[in-house]
């Protein structure tokens, strides 16, 4: 068999695996990156913080202020 040849198909073959990975990982990756996420529940609204930011929600669920946290 050709070099070239087999140097491609290993080449198609990690990239296939790899997206199948990122497919099947790639939100659980993310969360994995985010941290732990706390939520608070209070009367009218609802305050969830995780490592990059801080949300505020009101009792509807619509977000009424992100903080975003520097490094």
């Amino acid at each position: 068999m050709n070099k070239n040849r087999r140097n491609l198909l290993k080449f198609l073959l990690i990239g296939s695996g790899t997206l199948m990975l990122g497919k099947v990982f790639g939100s659980r990756f993310l969360t994995f990156f985010s941290g732990p996420r706390v939520e608070n529940e209070f009367g009218n609204f609802r305050v969830t913080e995780d490592r990059k930011e801080l949300i505020i929600y009101d009792k509807t669920g619509e977000e009424i202020l992100i903080i975003d946290k520097g490094k």
